[in-house]
């Protein structure tokens, strides 16, 4: 079975990058950089030469209704994950081959950004996108993804995190919080689209 990872936006603070921290790694945002910046790009690549410091995170409330939402364990922000130092302790060994961490501190601790690199092909006969170019349905093939904790595709963009059985047990087990975990591998919503769309 595999499973979508998906921010629990409702009851957990989102985080950002420190944009002064971002500009100076990288540079302002340009043609040349734009596909370059962690900020800016979810494509999957390699930063560990680029940033040879602790990546400055924030999770402060964007309003303020979000000044009760607590700093989760795991936030997921367009397929990339940030773990903080618990969560780190429980998937580091099952993930570290599918992808890169680096350091992160935060306004409240520290942790771990992690950037997923492996990359999968969706199932053609299962996965499916409407007329506005919104995906209504994907799928894999488990046996071409047996090998990966935790993957993307280009299908999406690479905006979903898509993770296997073993992943969401020990999330579970561990009772690390700030995930909603679903089977329906097109949603981006925590909650039934429904309930979060405008009538």
């Amino acid at each position: 079975m595999l499973y979508n990872l998906i921010s629990d936006v409702a009851n957990y603070r989102q985080f950002g990058f420190n944009r002064e921290q971002i500009v100076r790694i990288f540079g302002e945002i340009s043609n040349e950089t734009l596909n370059k910046r962690i900020d800016m790009s979810c494509i999957p690549q390699s930063y560990k030469d680029i940033v040879n410091e602790p990546l400055l995170l924030t999770f402060s409330p964007l309003k303020k209704a979000d000044e009760k939402l607590k700093i989760p364990d795991l936030s997921v922000l367009e397929g990339r994950l940030f773990l903080s130092e618990k969560a780190y302790a429980v998937l580091e060994s099952l993930i570290k081959n599918d992808g890169e961490f680096l350091p992160v501190i935060h306004e409240n601790g520290s942790g771990y950004f992690f950037t997923p690199l492996q990359v999968a092909e969706p199932n053609k006969e299962v996965t499916f996108k409407n007329e506005w170019d919104e995906i209504l349905s994907i799928g894999f093939i488990e046996s071409d993804v047996k090998e990966y904790a935790v993957f993307r595709t280009d299908y999406d963009f690479y905006f979903h995190l898509y993770c296997q059985e073993n992943i969401k047990q020990a999330i579970e087990k561990s009772r690390l919080t700030g995930l909603y975990i679903t089977t329906d591998l097109a949603t981006v919503f925590s909650q039934d689209r429904s309930e979060v769309e405008s009538p």
